[in-house]
Order: structure tokens, then sequence, then C-alpha cells
């Protein structure tokens, strides 16, 4: 609330500062040019020698502490205290978390000058369980979103938009499906709330705004739940009246970032409440003439009928747990005349039985009519503490939680290497096994084989019997495949109905071709699927390499070629990849 002394009376403010156990000073708007500051705050937060407020605090907290530092509230205003969450390097180089609260009072001296008042309150371990709680469960909620990013293109000027596999994979489309065929089509899967921001969004985002570079919006997935897209996107190229003729970038899925933030939002929310209604009892100890004094909420924590006469050396010393009491009494006594504060927690037990838990900040100091007193802070801090026991289960269920997410984090990564209908690896699993292999025959002094397998009569079994035989018969080429080759080789699906076999090997490559006739008797072999009997063969090309730099990538191309020949000289056979002939 604001202040306003008496004229003439700053100086007695002031005095009334110092008697004040929280950090407490009084500070110029602006930079924060100290006026005055108290023995707490001296003692806990002045670290090195500086003149204002804003060369005391963490760099990165300039901008928020310069806004308080700035307001100036409405006369009218009924509530003048500002707060923020602030850092504060220490001598040691550690970093100290501080809630500061900021009250602006004008002097009736000169009504139109403003100082503020500044307290910092130590948050720094309630601040770090915080960050530990929402940094874990923000680390494995990300591990479930891929690394890559869904990039698309808007080409105005030829009239194109591409879309990458990852861009349909988050929206749960694959290749084939079918994309909205109208901006407004579009908008129906965009989420109610978000469609008008989107279209200004994107309209801001084509014309270079870099307030809308990068944006969110839910759109709805395809299987009915909705999905928060990261977009970014930039305008590359304009015509000559700056109109939008290319833009291009790329969405994310944020939608485990989001949730993230939710739960983060709402822990804050339940430690700031826990803070307001926590409370704060303020008492003073005229050690030298025997008498003490409590405000209106040292009653209420330790439930004293107010107007009852608080005994020094017997009231307080009385409500102490037990088990907490010598060591209590045994801090006080080694402050007793020493200056600076010393905070202590300790229980309490009530006179009706209750047992509550005080969190208190005390020092001593020598007033000016030269007496010895003792002043302090009291909060009532049971119900933070059954907060923090909260979060620590929810700390705990996170951990356990984080195994579930790495289980699945695996199964995405194997879902992304094989293929969904063969469960054999696929393109991108064999581009990464030829690379392994090249590089581990060439150092090994063996040999690398590869086989591509093209069915012949696959295409008529699809346009025949319809796409669930023409499953079934993969599926089945896939588990022959397996058998054939062995544990030893690697069985890919290449695509549609190609499939492709490496083999490491040392010696002749006469298995090359034993294995290659070994397949092509397999698939000759008809195959019934329900009433349905198939009849396809296959056609293979053969091809190896060896030597000190191996290169997988073009034993795939020497194959195809071998393969080409394969199926043009009456299919149902193999051919050798020649280098003698081919190139």
């Amino acid at each position: 609330m604001a202040v306003s002394p008496k004229q003439g009376e700053l100086a007695a403010y002031i005095t009334c500062i110092d008697t004040l156990p929280l950090p407490t000073a009084v500070v110029e708007p602006g930079a924060g040019r100290f006026v005055h500051a108290n023995q707490a705050f001296k003692q806990q937060w002045v670290a090195r020698s500086v003149s204002d407020l804003t060369s005391l605090i963490h760099s990165d907290d300039l901008v928020s502490v310069s806004t308080l530092l700035a307001e100036r509230p409405a006369e009218t205003s009924s509530e003048t205290t500002r707060s923020t969450l602030i850092r504060v390097p220490m001598n040691d180089g550690s970093i100290r978390w501080a809630k500061a609260f900021v009250s602006p009072f004008r002097l009736d001296l000169a009504p139109n000058a403003t100082l503020l008042m500044v307290q910092l309150v130590d948050f720094t371990d309630d601040k770090l369980m915080v960050d530990d709680l929402v940094a874990r469960e923000t680390r494995w909620n990300s591990a479930l979103v891929s690394s890559e990013s869904g990039v698309w293109d808007h080409d105005y000027r030829a009239g194109r938009k591409y879309y990458s596999p990852i861009w349909r994979w988050i929206r749960g489309l694959s290749p084939g499906d079918p994309l909205p065929a109208s901006k407004e089509a579009w908008l129906n899967l965009v989420h109610p709330d978000d469609r008008a921001f989107t279209l200004h969004a994107m309209e801001r985002q084509e014309a270079g705004d870099p307030a809308f570079q990068v944006f969110e919006y839910r759109e709805r997935h395809k299987d009915g739940h909705w999905v928060w897209i990261e977009c970014r996107g930039a305008c590359i190229d304009r015509d000559e009246n700056g109109r939008a003729m290319r833009v291009v970038g790329t969405d994310n899925d944020i939608t485990q970032r989001k949730d993230a933030e939710h739960r983060a939002a709402k822990v804050a929310r339940r430690l700031e409440m826990a803070l307001a209604i926590s409370g704060v009892g303020v008492f003073e100890a005229d050690l030298t003439a025997g008498e003490v004094d409590w405000d209106v909420r040292m009653f209420e924590i330790f439930g004293v009928p107010k107007g009852e006469k608080i005994r020094l050396g017997v009231t307080w010393e009385s409500f102490l747990h037990p088990e907490d009491r010598e060591r209590v009494l045994a801090n006080v006594i080694a402050h007793d005349g020493r200056e600076g504060c010393f905070w202590d927690r300790y229980r309490v037990t009530l006179a009706g039985g209750e047992e509550r838990i005080i969190k208190s900040c005390s020092m001593t100091f020598t007033d000016v009519d030269g007496h010895l007193k003792l002043v302090g802070a009291n909060w009532d801090v049971t119900n933070d503490v059954l907060l923090q026991q909260e979060l620590e289960r929810a700390k705990s269920l996170a951990e356990a939680r984080n195994a579930e997410l790495e289980a699945t984090r695996d199964q995405i990564e194997h879902n992304a290497l094989h293929d969904y209908l063969t469960g054999l690896p696929n393109r991108r699993y064999l581009d990464l096994a030829l690379d392994q292999l090249s590089k581990s025959c060439s150092l090994k002094n063996r040999s690398l084989g590869l086989l591509h397998i093209d069915l012949d009569g696959f295409k008529q079994i699809n346009d025949g019997f319809g796409h669930s035989v023409g499953d079934a018969v993969l599926y089945h080429v896939a588990g022959e495949l397996r058998q054939i080759a062995g544990a030893r080789n690697f069985v890919a699906r290449a695509g549609g109905d190609e499939f492709v076999v490496l083999v490491p090997f040392a010696g002749t490559t006469d298995r090359l071709s034993i294995l290659a006739d070994r397949i092509i008797t397999a698939m000759s072999k008809p195959y019934r699927y329900g009433d349905t009997l198939c009849h396809f063969g296959a056609s293979i090309g053969v091809a190896y390499a060896s030597g000190p730099s191996i290169n997988g990538h073009q034993i795939l191309l020497d194959a195809d070629t071998a393969l080409y020949e394969a199926k043009h000289s009456g299919k149902g056979r193999h051919a050798v990849f020649d280098a003698a002939v081919y190139r």
C-alpha cells in the first residue's frame, strides 16, 4: 500500500525501516538509486559496492525490474505494491532468487517527489524445486517429439505447394492422404478459437512482420485430437509490387511443450497462492527492559487471544516443540548481541494440541535509546511444507513416468526405421545399413554383396484380387526372405514390391548366386491366401564390391542395373552385375 509520512518525518520513516526484519530499502524511481537500506538488506543482498538497485541484480532481469521502478500507479489505485521474481549474484559466484516487492510513497514535504520502498524475500529453495520438476517433465515430454521439422513451401509464382513427410506425419497423414482442397477447407481443421488469429498471422508473416515470423495455433489431427503447431516462416520472393511470391517455413508439433507449460503454470499458481496466504508475524523484544511486543498476525499464528500479555522468555518459549526447544534456544543465544540476521525453522504446539511449522528471521541491534533489542518475523509455513511434500510426490511420479516415456521413445524410433506392413527395415534403415556395412567390410577386408529383388506378376495380383491380397503376399515374401537369408544377412523392403538383401562375405561370390536361386525357387511356389491362389515370381539383380573403400550406394545402383537385365532376359532369373559390360 502507498505510504504518506507526515511532513518532516522522513528520518523517522527511515528509522522505522531499520527496525524491520525483512530486507528493506528506499530507492528513487528510474535506476533505483539507494536512499537508504536497512541492516537486513545490506547483510543479505548487497554483495558488492553498488549505488543503485539495478546494479545489484542479474542483467537478464533488468527489463522487468526497470519496469517496476519506472511505474507510477494512479492516485486512485487501491493496489500499488508490485512484485516480480529476480536473480541476485552473490560474492561466491552463486545466484539467489528473490521476490522483489516495490511500493511507492509520497512525502508531504515534497508532494511531487515519489520514493519507492523495495523488499527482497529469498525464494531460492522453492524456485529450484519448481524448476527441477518442470525441467524433468519438459525434457522427457520433448523426447516424444521428432527432432525433425515439417517443411512447407508455398510457391505462388509457380502455382505449387510442397509439404514434407514430417509435415504430414505431424497431422497423422500418410503420403497418399489428400490435402484440403482450399483454404476454407483447411480452416475447418484449425481450432475455432485460433482461426481469426491464424489468418492474421499468416498475412503478417507473408508481409515480413518480424512479430509473426513464428506463431502458434491448434490444428485437428487425423484421429480427432488437437495438435499445437509452431509455425516458422518467411517470404523469400516478392513481385515488383511487393506481393509475396514464395513463402517457406517449418512446422513443429509443440503439443507436449504446451502441456508442460500448462502444468508449470498450475504449479506456479499454487506456489504464488501459498506465499500470498502464508502471512508474516512481526515481533520486537526489548532485551534491556524485558518487554516484548507482538503484532496481530503473531497472535493469530500462535493462537494467543488478542490483548493477552506477552512475557519475555516465557510465552514464545512455551510453544516450542520439545524436540526442537533446545536447538532453537541455543540458536537465539548464539546470536545474542551479534549484528546480522539469523534464520530458523521449528515446530510449535498450540494450546489445542495442533502442531505447526514456523520459519523465522531475527536480528539483534542496539536502539537509539541504548537498549538491546531483538526483532524478527515469523511465517507459518505448515502449508508450504505440505505443498513441498506434494511436489516431491509429483516428482516421484514424474520419474516413474519417465521410464514409460523412454520405452515409448524406443518404439517411435523402431517405427521410424521399419516398414509398417512387413516389419522389415525400411528404405531409411537400408541406407544406414549400407553405410555401416560398407565401412565394416572395408575395415575387415570382407566383401559386401547385394541382392535387389523385384516380384514378377505382383501388379496382376494387386489389380485382380485387391490390395488386401497384395499386402498378404508382401507379408509372406518378407517371411520367406527372412528365413532364406538367415540372421547374419540384412533384409529390407526398399518400397512397393522391391526387397534388398545385404550379404557380408569372404571368399568367392558363388554364394550370392546360390542365395539368389534359392529365393527365385521359393518365390515361384504358389501362395494361397484364403480361397485365392496367388502365382508370382522374382527377378534378382546381384552386385558386390570389396576393397578398402566400399561404396554401398554404388553397389545398390549396380544391382539395380543387373535387375533390369534379369527382367528383360525373361524374368524369373537373376543377373550378376559385370563392370566390364555395364560401365
